[in-house]
């Protein structure tokens, strides 16, 4: 038979349990939830490796006269979904096309957009880059824009790589 003070005994430390386990749980919260510093940034030091360097002076050499040459431009700066009532269908699209972006943009002098163009290293082989190929070319297909494929060369010619652009925005 329990008496007065096995109960109060029993009680004493059902609450010391009690709060211990509340302590406990707010420690791990606190520690889950605090605010954590920011991460620092450091500068990249070169906006091209070294063959999309290459390649923008001989874009430049091809077409640099004729053409505004932008490098790196969000793919959503050029395709936006075209508009539906559907808000979160249209955010979906958007979300697709919000982190890729053009190796390079012609645009003409009055900043038009003429065309973008890809260059095709060796990781364009891997399964998910064919994959985001298809669709950039499906999206640039679907809102006419045209999309100009190079594979890095360890030489470009500038004559054949300006023919080739030219074809491409329909220009001679």
């Amino acid at each position: 038979m329990l008496d007065k003070e096995s109960i109060l005994h029993a009680l004493n430390n059902r609450d010391l349990l009690y709060i211990v386990l509340f302590v406990l749980i707010a420690v791990v919260i606190i520690i889950l939830f605090r605010k954590k510093p920011p991460l620092r940034y450091k500068k990249v030091q070169n906006l091209f490796t070294a063959s999309e360097r290459k390649f923008y002076f001989a874009l430049q050499r091809a077409v640099g006269d004729r053409y505004l040459i932008f490098a790196k431009v969000r793919a959503a700066d050029l395709l936006l979904p075209i508009s539906a009532k559907d808000r979160s269908r249209w955010q979906s699209a958007f979300n697709k096309v919000a982190c890729k972006h053009f190796d390079y943009v012609l645009c003409d002098e009055g900043l038009q957009i003429l065309a973008a163009i890809e260059l095709d290293d060796a990781s364009h082989a891997r399964a998910d880059r064919i994959e985001r190929d298809r669709f950039i070319e499906w999206a640039c297909k679907s809102a006419k824009l045209p999309l100009i494929r190079i594979k890095t060369a360890k030489h470009y010619d500038a004559k054949e790589l300006r023919s080739t652009i030219l074809r491409a925005v329909g220009q001679r």
